[in-house]
């Protein structure tokens, strides 16, 4: 409680926002150095072709590395499955539910039908795209990325999965992915009780949160019967 009819609701530990942080920015560089690295011809935002090279390396062995820091971390707390792992129940109700809200019932001003807390930070639709994300999409890209970074070293493996080409094919399409969900995800952090709630819990560790009011029920007079 912290008056004003508001509470407040403890969402982030510190190690989760560095990591969070550390991520998207990492993230956003690689996209950006990536798009240097596909137009060179059109694109000279960090300098020559081999300052975008190297930028991105840098880069990319950070999310290798914050990657693992993140897995260890859940793997520890015991919360990896139960944070990031969808039910049944999300798939068949939770994402309907979800969706609807976020592409159309929150513009008549309806309430959220989740609100994260502590023991379950994501709504069904999160849940989903996270899984798809950490677990399939960011080890896809951090494999294909490594590959390419030293073909003489790794070119047995390269060729086992098709040759230059089709690792570098695979390696793109996930960073299109990534720079698509970028924009998603902003959007979506928007949609708190304020604009900017979200953005605000990932800093500070909290949000506040209205707190419902009560309305006393009604009273039914006592009558007495002789």
């Amino acid at each position: 409680m912290v008056g004003n009819g508001k509470s407040r609701e403890f969402l982030h530990p510190l190690s989760v926002r560095i990591w969070h942080w550390v991520h998207a920015i990492a993230i956003v560089l690689l996209v950006l150095t990536g798009i240097q690295l596909r137009f060179p011809d059109l694109v000279n935002w960090f300098g020559t072709f081999k300052r975008a090279v190297n930028i991105h390396n840098i880069f990319g062995f950070i999310v290798l590395f914050d990657y693992f820091l993140w897995f260890g971390f859940y793997l520890v707390k015991k919360e990896l499955i139960k944070q990031y792992v969808p039910t049944m129940k999300d798939y068949t109700s939770g994402i309907p539910t979800q969706s609807t809200y976020c592409f159309a019932r929150i513009f008549f001003g309806d309430r959220p039908p989740f609100e994260s807390t502590r023991r379950e930070k994501f709504n069904s639709l999160q849940k989903t795209t996270y899984f798809g994300i950490m677990f399939v999409l960011v080890p896809l890209q951090i494999i294909t990325g490594v590959l390419l970074w030293d073909l003489k070293r790794f070119h047995f493996i390269v060729e086992a999965l098709g040759g230059v080409r089709i690792v570098d094919a695979f390696h793109i399409i996930v960073a299109y992915v990534f720079a698509s969900f970028l924009v998603v995800h902003i959007y979506l952090s928007t949609l708190g009780h304020t604009f900017f709630a979200h953005f605000k819990a990932m800093i500070v560790g909290y949000e506040e949160r209205e707190i419902a009011e009560v309305e006393p029920e009604e009273t039914v007079p006592r009558q007495d019967f002789d």
